[in-house]
């Protein structure tokens, strides 16, 4: 499963994180990840896998607690349809 943004939402980086945006539906999301996720990560053409992977890889932490939490995070960002996980 890819992951990709939901229609008419835009992601930017901040030094801090994530910033998502859905001007349609005026809804905000703010991702305290500093330089560990990047919006490409949310382009499409990235697995769940693949960013656990490149995250565990250029920061030299174990897979396992980056699974957990990024599995919070993919589940909250979809409930609040700002990201899509949708079959490659």
């Amino acid at each position: 499963m890819a992951l990709r943004l939901a229609e008419n939402v835009q992601v930017r980086k901040e030094d801090w994180g994530l910033l998502f945006y859905s001007p349609a539906r005026h809804g905000v999301c703010f991702i305290r990840s500093g330089d560990r996720l990047y919006p490409q990560h949310f382009d499409g053409t990235w697995t769940f896998g693949d960013m656990v992977v490149d995250i565990a890889e250029r920061t030299e932490t174990p897979a396992q607690p980056i699974e957990q939490a990024m599995r919070k995070l993919i589940t909250n960002l979809v409930e609040r349809r700002m990201i899509v996980d949708e079959p490659c």
